[in-house]
């Protein structure tokens, strides 16, 4: 499907749900994580998203959630060429990637930006990739 997607996280909620949207920005597919609680299905259908200027709008509010926008590569290739740092074991990389759920893979990418931006203005070694994948980097 084309269109953006988008994921969102709380700490009240065990999974991620991910909204997806057409090139109209009109809401066309919801995925629930699997112990999603009534109260849960409710909520959402109180406050359901049905087109994307409602997401952006809940994204820019001041909520205990997050939403954040999926990037439409997931791909093990863009997190090895976004990474920079091409040292150590790719296979291994790629088996660990590959192994990561949607929500993680999607924090690692988007933290890399930032993560590189910390090591330039500290002055500390790049971690190898497989180590910022196994170690979760990207929770920090």
């Amino acid at each position: 499907m084309k269109g953006k997607q988008y994921i969102f996280r709380s700490r009240l909620v065990s999974g991620d749900i991910i909204f997806k949207y057409d090139l109209n920005g009109f809401l066309r597919e919801i995925i629930f994580p699997e112990n999603l609680s009534l109260s849960h299905y409710i909520w959402i259908g109180k406050f359901l998203p049905y087109n994307e200027s409602i997401i952006n709008k809940m994204r820019n509010s001041k909520a205990t959630f997050s939403i954040e926008e999926i990037p439409t590569d997931l791909s093990f290739n863009r997190f090895w060429t976004d990474y920079k740092y091409k040292v150590g074991k790719k296979k291994m990389a790629e088996n660990i990637w590959n192994r990561m759920s949607l929500s993680d893979r999607v924090k690692a990418l988007s933290y890399i930006q930032k993560y590189l931006d910390h090591i330039r203005r500290t002055g500390h070694d790049q971690a190898y990739p497989t180590t910022y994948l196994n170690q979760r980097y990207f929770d920090s």
